[in-house]
């Protein structure tokens, strides 16, 4: 079909999913947003506190060293990414600037996400925030669970946020549906 693109057309400035290596590429075939070196730090912190899991160190100590270490990974792996990409040529930001331009265009010069149905995502952000603060509330607070529930909770602010975002985003402007005399 005319529809389908090779890899020698992906060449465009503002294609925001063009192939490249060291991005996660996903099912359609197109470059995600999600780096490689992002993909290794949270499965390199998951198999720490995986590993500490088994060894029964405290949840205290566990999640710490867990975090650290896949932060480790991400950024020493970025590191390296980023030296390659400069070896080779090319400028390591040059695609996430292409992409950011490009969704600041689709969306009419806003940087954030537009969701489809901006209901469901304040309404999962709501879910979110419900989901964090009633174990706490039933099951007492302990600084690990704390922890958690605010990153949950953050969650869910922010899809409330970029759904309420796309909603005030589609608003039909009154100076637009002003008959002109």
């Amino acid at each position: 079909m005319g529809t389908e693109r090779t890899d020698e057309q992906n060449t465009d400035e503002h294609d925001p999913y063009p192939r490249r290596p060291g991005y996660v590429t996903g099912a359609d075939g197109r470059t995600d947003r999600t780096t490689t070196a992002a993909i290794a730090g949270v499965v390199a912190g998951l198999v720490v506190v995986f590993v500490l899991g088994f060894a029964q160190v405290s949840d205290a100590v566990a999640f710490p060293v867990g975090i650290g270490i896949g932060v480790a990974v991400w950024l020493v792996a970025r590191a390296r990414w980023r030296r390659r990409e400069r070896h080779a040529g090319r400028s390591p930001d040059a695609l996430p600037q292409a992409r950011d331009r490009a969704i600041s265009e689709a969306n009419g010069g806003r940087r954030f996400f537009v969701a489809q149905n901006p209901v469901v995502v304040i309404v999962m952000g709501g879910i979110f925030i419900a989901v964090a603060v009633v174990p706490v509330m039933v099951e007492g607070a302990s600084a690990v669970r704390l922890v958690i529930s605010t990153l949950v909770v953050a969650s869910g602010v922010s899809c409330i946020v970029q759904g309420v975002g796309t909603l005030v985003a589609r608003r039909p402007s009154a100076a637009g549906h002003r008959p002109t005399s």
